[in-house]
């Protein structure tokens, strides 16, 4: 039996994709958005964060984008979180989680608060 050459494109599955780029790993290509994962801070135009998903790699980080320099994570239930900073003149995302882990993503407000989205797996 061979895997499907989308899944032999991919670096990592599941939990061996923690910690590891989205990018590099080759699972961006089939990525989409996690629904109800998108948390903003501070007034319009603001920054925004939110999960996303491959199901070839069966893995997810968070994507931040109307960039400022705040910081985001990617949150893992009783586990590590991956933070990183937006960038101002393109997207920025977080290292990558196994999907089956329990993850939230948040964004760090103003006053240096996180703002988190709620619990998904």
């Amino acid at each position: 039996m061979t895997a499907s050459p989308a899944v032999a494109a991919a670096g990592c599955h599941g939990n061996a994709c923690d910690g590891r780029n989205p990018k590099s790993q080759g699972c961006q290509g089939d990525a989409r958005d996690v629904p109800k994962s998108r948390v903003h801070a501070g007034s319009a135009p603001y920054p925004e964060v939110w999960a996303r998903y491959s199901p070839t790699c069966q893995a997810v980080w968070a994507k931040a984008d109307k960039a400022d320099g705040r910081s985001f994570r990617i949150d893992v239930l009783d586990g590590p979180s991956y933070v990183e900073s937006t960038q101002s003149s393109f997207q920025a995302f977080s290292a990558m989680v196994g999907a089956d882990h329990t993850y939230r993503v948040c964004l760090r407000d103003v006053d240096g608060r996180w703002e988190c989205g709620p619990w998904h797996r």
